[in-house]
């Protein structure tokens, strides 16, 4: 599902917050990491200034060692359980890196697009540091133009540091009984049933136990959230207004719980159901992820209200930018059929770089 992973790195702690992320997903599906660093071109005032060839090289020559420092750590790390000799998964990871030199956003996507890149793995934010802002703005570029799937990793997150392990012990799915929406199911089944054989000691060496990282099961918390409707109608409601609004709700808490049983039954994984009434999709899912402790979020770029005309519909898109546990959503729009803003239009006519 997930064959190459791409994590763009800037040299900064940030950015390598990504990393324990992207291995987790290269060890559950079998995945090449592609470290990606970008040099910038020097700049004054907007302008492009005249490429030293020294100055290039030596930043590309620390770029190189960077990337040579960091690889055969990753490489260590996703490798740890190959003595599982028998799983096909294993055997195919490996790191990979390379450098461009560009315009960082503009940079990562081509390369991303170009390299046949199956899955983004991206820090909120990088050597800027923080700010108020809760997604940084090479970020927020990044995954509104890439249409890809993509793992937000929250860089004011500090459960993980960038040399432990990831676990996801809770995964959110929020679905809101569109078959659109189900195109999350593959990549969170396998995260459950993945992540399960991992932490697995059957399938460990007895010499190894001592050293295994103890984590408890994972499990997906299948959710729906029901908006109550919206009428024309002046309030407040008359009496058979509100009983045909009670009617409908009540209709509509059978249908969801039919449909996520059926779910969780299909999927075999441990799971548990969660139907929440409330008329703010996205907030109530915030509230949730909290209150549960959630790992993961695993979640469609677009429901069945969603336009193609955007790279994700309200609710994801609220996720990624107020969310602070990690999100992976799940692109169901192919870079194919992306349709262009007219500033994109006008910078390829005009030869511009974005």
């Amino acid at each position: 599902m997930f064959e190459r992973i791409l994590v763009p790195l800037d040299g900064s702690e940030f950015a390598e917050r990504a990393l324990p992320h992207a291995e987790f997903f290269a060890r559950i599906f079998g995945s090449t990491i592609v470290l990606l660093r970008v040099i910038e071109p020097a700049q004054t005032q907007n302008q492009p200034q005249a490429i030293d060839p020294l100055s290039w090289q030596i930043r590309k020559s620390e770029a190189e060692l960077y990337l040579q420092e960091i690889l055969p750590k990753v490489s260590k790390r996703i490798d740890k359980d190959k003595a599982d000799k028998s799983n096909n998964k294993t055997r195919a990871r490996k790191v990979e890196y390379a450098i461009r030199e560009g315009k960082t956003p503009e940079s990562i996507v081509n390369f991303a697009h170009n390299e046949k890149i199956d899955l983004l793995v991206i820090c909120t934010h990088g050597w800027g540091g923080f700010s108020r802002w809760n997604i940084s703005s090479v970020t927020e570029k990044v995954i509104q133009k890439i249409y890809l799937p993509i793992l937000l990793v929250r860089s004011f997150e500090e459960k993980e540091t960038k040399e432990g392990p990831v676990h996801y012990e809770r995964i959110l799915m929020p679905l809101d009984n569109s078959s659109r929406a189900e195109c999350v199911f593959s990549a969170g089944l396998a995260l459950v049933r993945g992540g399960n054989e991992l932490v697995n000691p059957k399938a460990i060496k007895k010499s190894d136990l001592e050293t295994q990282e103890k984590f408890p099961e994972s499990k997906l918390l299948l959710t729906t959230v029901i908006r109550p409707p919206e009428l024309p109608i002046p309030t407040p409601h008359s009496e058979e207004v509100q009983a045909l609004l009670a009617k409908f709700m009540e209709l509509s808490h059978t249908a969801v719980r039919e449909y996520l049983t059926r779910i969780k039954e299909q999927l075999s994984v441990p799971s548990e159901i969660e139907i929440i009434e409330d008329s703010s999709v996205s907030a109530v899912l915030q509230k949730l992820s909290e209150e549960e402790k959630v790992d993961l979020t695993v979640i469609a770029a677009h429901g069945y209200t969603g336009s193609n005309l955007h790279p994700y519909g309200s609710v994801a898109r609220d996720i990624m930018e107020v969310g602070s546990r990690p999100v992976l959503i799940i692109q169901d729009i192919p870079p194919s059929r992306a349709v262009p803003c007219k500033a994109e239009i006008a910078a390829l006519q005009s030869g511009s770089r974005s």
